[in-house]
């Protein structure tokens, strides 16, 4: 293969691995902040039904 078909060949799968990386970093913080809002909300209002009682 030549010098240029090897270097795009490895451009493509550098490009293809970040694209990944960044897919699932955003996944799993989308994933930690829904979770630390229910969090939140769960204290929130257990805070609330303690203040009543």
């Amino acid at each position: 293969m030549n010098p240029a078909g090897s270097f795009f060949r490895f451009l493509l799968g550098f490009l293809t691995f970040i694209s990944v990386s960044f897919v699932i970093t955003y996944a799993v913080s989308s994933y930690t902040i829904a979770q630390d809002e229910r969090e939140q909300t769960a204290a929130a209002i257990r805070a609330l039904v303690a203040e009543k009682y």
